[in-house]
């Protein structure tokens, strides 16, 4: 079993590097291209496995300190509800309409005056019989 040992721990250094390796993005891949990382994994054992993890983590750290981030602005706060008229809106359809005072309507100045009412006139009463204007016969100049 002893023997075995050298073995195992080379094979499942080779996976892991291995899988590293393809799943590391083509513009994060440290010095080589990523076919020539593959080809050093699998055909040089132990070396080939431990240096890429080795370039890949150094290569990770430096450049995540290259990059420096802005501090971001913290968030604006939402205005606090009873300053939000978009929920006071949305309160009235919980408002019962019996204890809710109204305020009165505004009325109408007095200063202004009023245009005057038109007076409509009567009409007559249209006569369903027949009226002597009208002929109910046609006349065609012939008596």
């Amino acid at each position: 079993m002893v023997r075995f040992l050298p073995f195992l721990i080379s094979l499942v250094l080779t996976v892991y590097a291995l899988f590293s390796c393809i799943q590391t993005p083509d513009e994060d891949v440290p010095h080589l291209p990523k076919l020539l990382w593959i080809v050093l994994i699998v055909f040089v054992p132990f070396a080939g496995p431990i240096v890429w993890l080795l370039m890949s983590r150094a290569y990770a750290n430096r450049k995540e300190s290259v990059v420096r981030r802005e501090p971001s602005k913290p968030a604006a706060r939402p205005p606090a509800p009873d300053d939000d008229p978009d929920f006071l809106k949305s309160l009235d359809r919980y408002r019962d309409p019996r204890t809710t005072v109204r305020p009165p309507e505004p009325e109408e100045p007095a200063d202004e005056p009023k245009p005057p009412k038109a007076q409509k006139e009567p009409k007559e009463p249209k006569d369903t019989k027949g009226s002597e204007d009208s002929p109910s016969e046609t006349d065609d100049g012939k008596a």
